[in-house]
């Protein structure tokens, strides 16, 4: 909380200094204030310190800023007008590495405190050895809060637990795993080599429509031929019989002719 009120206090200096600069620097922009009239010593002087003690607000505000979320050195567990109980980081660990061997497979790796809006919050690095995670998780996170709330009647806002090494007590079943593998592998060739007959019929398709084409033109080509073979002595035959007609009609005239004379 120190961290937090501090970080307060220097955003709102800095940000007060710096509206104050702005302020002097917009006046003088417009001619308020006469240029001439800051060419001394003094004025420059108390520019440079203002211009100091911003950077050196704005510096600290930024550090406070991006630090440590919140590292605590001891935490208070009760506190009245009269009297203060605080217990300290180190002591806080031992509970912490207390609370892990009890439970078998289980070793602290790493403790870290800190605190949030909400309370103290724990962070707990473990190795786990032949232990599910669920399982972990629930004895060790259990275990803390058990201790720590008949212990010294303190409880955590949060109890992060990360996993450090880990060793799962699930030793898996190499022979099924093959034989399984196996198996998928077998079907997939399976369905590979009965898909391949269906591409080689949907191949021969187009070549017997070919055939079925070539021997359909042959056919129509000879209609053609034969009726075109009897068409051509119906229009043959029509002018004989008009030359045969003329020709007997010639004859008629002359011997008519004739017998006039």
């Amino acid at each position: 909380m120190l961290k937090r009120n501090l970080e307060k206090i220097f955003t709102t200096a800095a940000t007060i200094l710096a509206l104050i600069l702005i302020i002097i620097l917009l006046v003088i922009a417009y001619g308020g204030i006469d240029a001439k009239d800051l060419d001394n010593s003094l004025v420059k002087g108390l520019f440079i310190t203002l211009a100091i003690i911003f950077g050196l607000l704005a510096t600290t505000a930024l550090v406070l800023l991006f630090i440590n979320d919140d590292a605590i050195k001891e935490i208070t567990l009760r506190t009245n007008s009269a009297q203060k109980t605080r217990v300290t980081v180190f002591a806080v660990k031992k509970l912490v590495v207390k609370a892990c061997s009890e439970i078998e497979g289980v070793k602290c790796k790493g403790i870290k405190l800190t605190t949030s809006d909400y309370g103290v919050k724990l962070k707990v690095k473990i190795a786990v050895k032949e232990k599910d995670v669920e399982q972990v998780e629930a004895y060790v996170r259990n275990m803390i809060k058990d201790i720590f709330a008949n212990a010294l009647g303190f409880a955590f806002s949060a109890i992060e637990i990360e996993i450090m090494k880990f060793e799962p007590a699930y030793k898996p079943n190499v022979a099924a795993i093959i034989a399984k593998a196996d198996e998928e592998l077998a079907t997939k060739k399976e369905e590979e080599t009965a898909e391949e007959p269906k591409e080689e019929v949907v191949e021969d398709a187009p070549v017997e429509e070919a055939a079925v084409v070539e021997e359909v033109a042959p056919v129509e080509e000879e209609t053609t031929v034969e009726a075109v073979a009897e068409e051509i002595p119906a229009v043959e035959e029509t002018p004989v019989v008009e030359e045969t007609e003329a020709v007997e009609t010639l004859e008629a005239e002359v011997e008519e002719q004739k017998d006039e004379e």
